[in-house]
């Protein structure tokens, strides 16, 4: 015999597993950095490494990119205003994250 609930947990460990987003029961800190693991084909992982090495082509020190640096770019690239005003109506604070963000990476 199951016990109660069990199904509810079944289906939240298959659903994590699978890579899918639960929202959490408290608060988060959305100018904080968090450290994640993604699973990617080796070719894009190429292509993204490629295109680290040409951003880097007459680089000074100063401004050489990481592979982190580069992804972190992009993903930014796919938030738009629009998203940024509706993400601020669920997760007051949004706004204000980005800001920071920003003005982390103003010369």
């Amino acid at each position: 015999m199951a016990k109660t609930g069990s199904a509810s947990r079944d289906k939240k460990a298959k659903e994590v597993a699978r890579g899918t987003l639960r929202r959490l029961a408290f608060p988060r800190d959305l100018r904080t950095r968090r450290t994640i693991q993604f699973e990617l084909p080796e070719f894009l992982i190429f292509a993204l490494e490629q295109r680290v090495t040409e951003a880097n082509t007459d680089a000074t020190d100063l401004e050489l990119a990481t592979l982190n640096d580069y992804v972190e770019s992009e993903l930014t690239n796919l938030i738009t205003l629009r998203d940024i005003a509706e993400l601020e109506a669920v997760a007051p604070g949004f706004s204000s994250a980005v800001q920071a963000w920003l003005n982390e990476i103003e010369p």
